[in-house]
Protein backbone atom coordinates (compact mmCIF):
# COMPACT_ATOMS: atom_id res chain seq x y z
CA UNK A 1 0.00 0.00 0.00
CA UNK A 2 1.61 3.31 -1.11
CA UNK A 3 1.85 6.36 1.11
CA UNK A 4 -1.10 8.23 -0.41
CA UNK A 5 -3.39 5.20 -0.15
CA UNK A 6 -2.22 4.56 3.39
CA UNK A 7 -3.06 8.17 4.28
CA UNK A 8 -6.53 7.89 2.72
CA UNK A 9 -7.16 4.63 4.52
CA UNK A 10 -6.09 6.19 7.81
CA UNK A 11 -8.36 9.16 7.20
CA UNK A 12 -11.29 6.87 6.49
CA UNK A 13 -10.53 4.81 9.58
CA UNK A 14 -10.35 7.93 11.74
CA UNK A 15 -13.64 9.20 10.31
CA UNK A 16 -15.33 5.88 10.93
CA UNK A 17 -14.05 5.92 14.49
CA UNK A 18 -15.23 9.49 14.97
CA UNK A 19 -18.71 8.68 13.67
CA UNK A 20 -19.15 5.38 15.47
CA UNK A 21 -17.47 6.34 18.73
CA UNK A 22 -17.51 10.11 19.02
CA UNK A 23 -20.05 11.41 16.54
CA UNK A 24 -22.94 9.11 17.32
CA UNK A 25 -22.31 9.15 21.04
CA UNK A 26 -22.00 12.93 21.19
CA UNK A 27 -24.98 13.47 18.93
CA UNK A 28 -27.07 11.07 20.98
CA UNK A 29 -25.90 12.72 24.17
CA UNK A 30 -26.75 16.16 22.82
CA UNK A 31 -30.17 14.97 21.68
CA UNK A 32 -30.75 13.28 25.01
CA UNK A 33 -29.65 16.39 26.90
CA UNK A 34 -31.87 18.65 24.79
CA UNK A 35 -34.81 16.28 25.16
CA UNK A 36 -34.15 15.95 28.88
CA UNK A 37 -33.96 19.72 29.30
CA UNK A 38 -37.17 20.25 27.35
CA UNK A 39 -38.92 17.41 29.14
CA UNK A 40 -37.70 18.69 32.49
CA UNK A 41 -38.91 22.23 31.84
CA UNK A 42 -42.27 20.89 30.66
CA UNK A 43 -42.52 18.37 33.48
CA UNK A 44 -41.71 21.00 36.07
CA UNK A 45 -44.31 23.51 34.90
CA UNK A 46 -48.07 23.90 34.62
CA UNK A 47 -50.08 26.54 32.79
CA UNK A 48 -52.88 28.46 34.48
CA UNK A 49 -55.57 30.75 33.06
CA UNK A 50 -57.98 32.77 35.19
CA UNK A 51 -61.60 33.40 34.21
CA UNK A 52 -63.28 36.29 36.04
CA UNK A 53 -66.90 35.23 36.47
CA UNK A 54 -67.87 37.53 39.34
CA UNK A 55 -70.46 40.12 38.22
CA UNK A 56 -69.83 43.84 38.62
CA UNK A 57 -66.28 43.62 39.93
CA UNK A 58 -62.73 44.35 38.87
CA UNK A 59 -60.47 41.78 40.50
CA UNK A 60 -56.75 41.49 41.19
CA UNK A 61 -55.26 38.00 40.90
CA UNK A 62 -52.26 36.65 42.79
CA UNK A 63 -50.53 33.27 42.58
CA UNK A 64 -48.64 32.27 45.72
CA UNK A 65 -48.80 35.88 46.91
CA UNK A 66 -47.43 37.32 43.67
CA UNK A 67 -49.85 39.57 41.73
CA UNK A 68 -50.18 38.36 38.12
CA UNK A 69 -53.13 40.48 36.91
CA UNK A 70 -54.93 43.63 38.04
CA UNK A 71 -58.48 44.95 37.60
CA UNK A 72 -59.77 41.95 35.65
CA UNK A 73 -63.32 42.72 34.53
CA UNK A 74 -66.26 40.31 34.45
CA UNK A 75 -66.02 37.57 31.73
CA UNK A 76 -62.37 38.43 30.98
CA UNK A 77 -59.80 35.65 30.70
CA UNK A 78 -56.18 36.33 31.69
CA UNK A 79 -53.07 34.21 31.25
CA UNK A 80 -51.31 32.00 30.49
CA UNK A 81 -49.41 31.99 33.75
CA UNK A 82 -46.64 29.36 33.82
CA UNK A 83 -46.08 28.08 37.36
CA UNK A 84 -44.02 25.37 38.97
CA UNK A 85 -45.87 22.09 39.22
CA UNK A 86 -47.28 21.37 42.66
CA UNK A 87 -49.59 23.05 45.14
CA UNK A 88 -50.40 26.65 44.23
CA UNK A 89 -52.53 29.21 46.07
CA UNK A 90 -54.69 31.68 44.14
CA UNK A 91 -55.93 34.81 45.86
CA UNK A 92 -58.53 37.20 44.45
CA UNK A 93 -58.88 40.70 45.88
CA UNK A 94 -61.10 43.68 45.09
CA UNK A 95 -59.94 47.23 44.41
CA UNK A 96 -59.60 47.92 48.13
CA UNK A 97 -57.39 44.91 48.75
CA UNK A 98 -60.11 42.84 50.42
CA UNK A 99 -59.82 39.10 49.78
CA UNK A 100 -62.84 38.00 47.74
CA UNK A 101 -61.85 34.34 47.36
CA UNK A 102 -58.86 32.10 47.84
CA UNK A 103 -58.21 28.54 46.81
CA UNK A 104 -55.35 26.07 46.85
CA UNK A 105 -55.09 23.98 43.69
CA UNK A 106 -52.88 21.21 42.37
CA UNK A 107 -50.99 22.24 39.25
CA UNK A 108 -50.08 18.97 37.58
CA UNK A 109 -46.82 18.71 35.67
CA UNK A 110 -47.38 19.69 32.03
CA UNK A 111 -51.06 20.45 32.65
CA UNK A 112 -53.25 23.35 31.56
CA UNK A 113 -56.12 24.60 33.72
CA UNK A 114 -58.77 27.29 33.84
CA UNK A 115 -59.39 28.74 37.30
CA UNK A 116 -62.86 30.29 37.42
CA UNK A 117 -63.93 32.81 40.06
CA UNK A 118 -67.72 32.53 40.31
CA UNK A 119 -70.85 32.61 42.46
CA UNK A 120 -72.39 29.58 44.13
CA UNK A 121 -76.08 28.67 44.18
CA UNK A 122 -76.49 29.63 47.84
CA UNK A 123 -77.52 33.26 48.27
CA UNK A 124 -75.09 35.22 50.38
CA UNK A 125 -72.29 32.64 50.17
CA UNK A 126 -68.87 34.00 49.18
CA UNK A 127 -67.57 33.37 45.65
CA UNK A 128 -65.59 30.22 44.96
CA UNK A 129 -62.74 29.24 42.68
CA UNK A 130 -63.23 26.12 40.55
CA UNK A 131 -60.43 24.45 38.63
CA UNK A 132 -61.21 23.00 35.19
CA UNK A 133 -58.58 20.92 33.42
CA UNK A 134 -58.11 21.89 29.77
CA UNK A 135 -58.30 18.81 27.54
CA UNK A 136 -55.92 19.72 24.72
CA UNK A 137 -56.54 16.54 22.72
CA UNK A 138 -56.26 17.26 19.01
CA UNK A 139 -59.29 17.69 16.75
CA UNK A 140 -59.59 18.03 12.95
CA UNK A 141 -59.49 21.59 11.59
CA UNK A 142 -63.17 21.36 10.60
CA UNK A 143 -64.21 20.26 14.10
CA UNK A 144 -64.19 21.97 17.48
CA UNK A 145 -63.97 20.69 21.03
CA UNK A 146 -66.76 22.45 22.93
CA UNK A 147 -66.98 22.54 26.71
CA UNK A 148 -69.89 24.27 28.44
CA UNK A 149 -69.53 24.85 32.18
CA UNK A 150 -72.16 25.77 34.78
CA UNK A 151 -70.58 28.44 36.97
CA UNK A 152 -73.65 30.61 37.64
CA UNK A 153 -75.87 31.10 40.69
CA UNK A 154 -78.35 28.59 39.32
CA UNK A 155 -79.53 25.24 40.79
CA UNK A 156 -78.78 22.04 38.85
CA UNK A 157 -79.73 22.65 35.24
CA UNK A 158 -79.88 21.23 31.72
CA UNK A 159 -77.58 22.59 29.04
CA UNK A 160 -79.18 22.73 25.60
CA UNK A 161 -77.50 23.21 22.25
CA UNK A 162 -79.82 24.10 19.36
CA UNK A 163 -82.76 23.24 21.60
CA UNK A 164 -81.54 19.71 22.39
CA UNK A 165 -80.53 18.71 25.92
CA UNK A 166 -76.95 17.52 25.65
CA UNK A 167 -76.28 17.21 29.35
CA UNK A 168 -78.89 17.03 32.08
CA UNK A 169 -78.83 17.97 35.74
CA UNK A 170 -75.46 19.73 35.74
CA UNK A 171 -74.60 21.26 39.10
CA UNK A 172 -72.71 24.47 39.76
CA UNK A 173 -69.03 23.78 39.08
CA UNK A 174 -69.64 20.98 36.55
CA UNK A 175 -69.24 20.92 32.77
CA UNK A 176 -69.86 18.87 29.65
CA UNK A 177 -67.66 18.37 26.57
CA UNK A 178 -68.40 17.30 23.01
CA UNK A 179 -66.76 17.54 19.59
CA UNK A 180 -68.91 19.39 17.04
CA UNK A 181 -68.55 20.58 13.43
CA UNK A 182 -67.39 24.17 13.04
CA UNK A 183 -70.43 26.45 13.00
CA UNK A 184 -72.72 28.65 15.07
CA UNK A 185 -74.88 27.09 17.79
CA UNK A 186 -77.57 28.35 20.12
CA UNK A 187 -76.71 27.51 23.72
CA UNK A 188 -79.03 27.98 26.67
CA UNK A 189 -79.56 26.72 30.21
CA UNK A 190 -82.88 25.71 31.76
CA UNK A 191 -83.80 24.21 35.16
CA UNK A 192 -83.15 20.47 35.28
CA UNK A 193 -85.99 18.56 33.63
CA UNK A 194 -87.81 21.73 32.58
CA UNK A 195 -88.05 23.74 29.38
CA UNK A 196 -88.56 27.07 31.12
CA UNK A 197 -87.70 29.51 32.44
CA UNK A 198 -84.53 29.92 30.40
CA UNK A 199 -82.04 31.08 33.02
CA UNK A 200 -79.29 31.73 30.52
CA UNK A 201 -79.34 32.48 26.80
CA UNK A 202 -79.96 31.49 24.23
CA UNK A 203 -76.64 32.86 22.98
CA UNK A 204 -75.23 32.36 19.49
CA UNK A 205 -71.89 30.67 19.88
CA UNK A 206 -69.56 30.39 16.89
CA UNK A 207 -66.96 27.73 17.63
CA UNK A 208 -63.45 27.82 16.19
CA UNK A 209 -62.09 24.76 14.41
CA UNK A 210 -59.00 22.95 15.63
CA UNK A 211 -59.56 24.47 19.07
CA UNK A 212 -60.91 23.85 22.54
CA UNK A 213 -63.80 26.29 22.98
CA UNK A 214 -64.64 26.77 26.66
CA UNK A 215 -67.92 28.50 27.53
CA UNK A 216 -68.74 29.54 31.10
CA UNK A 217 -72.21 30.66 32.20
CA UNK A 218 -71.67 33.18 35.00
CA UNK A 219 -73.75 35.57 37.08
CA UNK A 220 -77.08 35.48 38.86
CA UNK A 221 -80.45 35.48 37.04
CA UNK A 222 -82.16 36.96 40.12
CA UNK A 223 -79.91 39.99 39.84
CA UNK A 224 -80.10 40.01 36.01
CA UNK A 225 -76.34 39.62 35.78
CA UNK A 226 -76.19 36.43 33.71
CA UNK A 227 -73.38 36.51 31.20
CA UNK A 228 -70.94 34.27 29.36
CA UNK A 229 -67.16 33.99 29.38
CA UNK A 230 -65.45 32.33 26.45
CA UNK A 231 -61.92 30.94 26.36
CA UNK A 232 -60.51 29.48 23.13
CA UNK A 233 -57.32 27.39 23.10
CA UNK A 234 -55.68 25.99 19.98
CA UNK A 235 -55.08 22.23 20.07
CA UNK A 236 -53.00 19.96 17.81
CA UNK A 237 -54.71 19.14 14.56
CA UNK A 238 -55.65 15.48 14.27
CA UNK A 239 -56.12 13.61 11.02
CA UNK A 240 -53.29 15.44 9.27
CA UNK A 241 -52.50 14.43 5.66
CA UNK A 242 -49.53 12.08 5.11
CA UNK A 243 -46.19 13.69 4.19
CA UNK A 244 -45.58 14.17 0.45
CA UNK A 245 -41.82 13.65 0.78
CA UNK A 246 -39.55 11.72 3.09
CA UNK A 247 -36.28 13.61 3.53
CA UNK A 248 -33.41 11.35 4.55
CA UNK A 249 -31.32 14.40 5.45
CA UNK A 250 -28.06 15.96 4.38
CA UNK A 251 -26.48 16.61 7.75
CA UNK A 252 -24.86 14.69 10.56
CA UNK A 253 -24.46 10.98 9.77
CA UNK A 254 -25.57 11.41 6.13
CA UNK A 255 -22.72 13.84 5.34
CA UNK A 256 -20.13 11.76 7.21
CA UNK A 257 -21.13 8.57 5.41
CA UNK A 258 -20.92 10.34 2.03
CA UNK A 259 -17.45 11.65 2.89
CA UNK A 260 -16.24 8.21 4.01
CA UNK A 261 -17.55 6.70 0.77
CA UNK A 262 -15.62 9.24 -1.29
CA UNK A 263 -12.37 8.59 0.62
CA UNK A 264 -12.71 4.82 0.24
CA UNK A 265 -13.43 5.28 -3.47
CA UNK A 266 -10.20 7.29 -3.88
CA UNK A 267 -8.25 4.69 -1.89
CA UNK A 268 -9.51 1.84 -4.04
CA UNK A 269 -9.04 3.58 -7.27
Amino acid sequence: MNTSRRALFLAATLLVGTVLIGGVTNTAAAATTAASTTAASTADEATLYVVQGLPGAAIDVAVDGQTVARKVETTNVVGPFPVSAGTRTLTFTDGEGKVVAENTIEAGAGSSSDLVLHLTTAAGDPPVVTQFANDLTGVPSDKASLTVAHTAAVPPADVRVDGQVLSANIANGESLNLVVPVGTYKVDIVPAGESSPVVFGPVDLTVQGGSLNRVYAVGDPAATTMNVAVHVLKVPESGSPPPVMVDTGTGGMAVMIQLIARILHLWRG
